[in-house]
C-alpha cells in the first residue's frame, strides 16, 4: 500500500505541525520511539501521540508509511536536521608546570571532580568511566561504615551515662 492519501498531499502535509514532522522525519530515519523522544527532549508517550495525530492528519495506517509520504514529498529536504549538542574540548596552550604543591592538589581536585552518582539536570544520565563506577561504592560503603560508627558510639555513650 503506497500512501492512501488521496489528491494533493501538500493539503494534508501543511496540516501537520513542526513537530510532528520532526518526529516523522526521525522515523524515517529508523529510531524508535524512545530514541526519537531522547534527541527531543520530549517523552516517548509524546513522540506515540505526535505519531498518532499525524497518521490521523495524513490518512495512513501507519508511522513508516506516513514518513515515506513526507520523505516522497520533498519535506525533509526542507528542515534542517537535527544538530544534537556536541562538546568540544578547546586547547587554551600548554598548562604551566607543576610545583610539588599542586601536584596534590590537582590529583585531589581530580578525585573530588568524579561528578553526582545520582542524575540531575546538568548530569541526566550516567557518563562514568571504569574509575568512578568503582570509586562510587567504595565512597558510599565509607560514609556508611562511619555513619554507623558514629551512631553506634552514640548509644554505647549514652548507655553509659544511663547507667
Amino acid at each position: 500500500m503506497r500512501g492512501r492519501v488521496q489528491g494533493d498531499p501538500d493539503n494534508y502535509i501543511s496540516l501537520l505541525s513542526a513537530a510532528q514532522i520532526e518526529t516523522l522525519r526521525h522515523v524515517f530515519e529508523h529510531k524508535n520511539s524512545k530514541e526519537i523522544a531522547r534527541l527531543m527532549g520530549v517523552s516517548p508517550h509524546t513522540v506515540d501521540e505526535r505519531v498518532r495525530r499525524s497518521l490521523r492528519k495524513l490518512n495512513v495506517s501507519n508511522r513508516i508509511e506516513a514518513a515515506r509520504i513526507l520523505a516522497r514529498n520533498g519535506v525533509f529536504d526542507h528542515v534542517t536536521p537535527y544538530q544534537p549538542l556536541t562538546y568540544q574540548l578547546i586547547d587554551l596552550g600548554a598548562s604551566p608546570p607543576a610545583d610539588d604543591g599542586d601536584a596534590g592538589r590537582s590529583a585531589t581536585r581530580r578525585v573530588l571532580d568524579i561528578g553526582s552518582p545520582f542524575p540531575t539536570a546538568s548530569q541526566p544520565s550516567n557518563r562514568h568511566g571504569l574509575m568512578e563506577r568503582i570509586i562510587w561504592p567504595i565512597l558510599i560503603a565509607f560514609a556508611t561504615i562511619l555513619a554507623f560508627s558514629a551512631l553506634y558510639s552514640i548509644l554505647v555513650g549514652l548507655g553509659r551515662v544511663m547507667t
